[in-house]
């Protein structure tokens, strides 16, 4: 037989967290990733610069460079805003 709890110990388990919680959260890991992609997004332009001409590499490192900045718009765009303060000019 499972012990019967009472509402105060379950009131905790349902405990929703307020709404901006979860945006928070969202901003939090799209700024950590646009950090990432920041960082390889400069070092693929940086190799481009000083390996730009070699046939080799050059595919490779465009391809790098286009796709972090493909990656950097989609994090751009999923992650939701703060809305906008409104300014009261007196």
């Amino acid at each position: 037989m499972v012990p019967a709890l009472e509402p105060a110990t379950l009131a905790h388990l349902h405990h929703e967290p307020p709404p901006e919680q979860p945006r928070q959260v969202g901003r939090e890991v799209a700024h950590e990733l646009n950090n990432i992609l920041t960082i390889v997004q400069g070092y693929a332009d940086r190799m481009l610069l000083k390996h730009g001409d070699n046939p080799a590499l050059r595919p490779e490192l465009e391809l790098i460079s286009k796709n972090t900045r493909r990656a950097v718009a989609v994090i751009r765009q999923a992650t939701p805003r703060k809305p906008a303060s409104a300014t009261v000019l007196a």
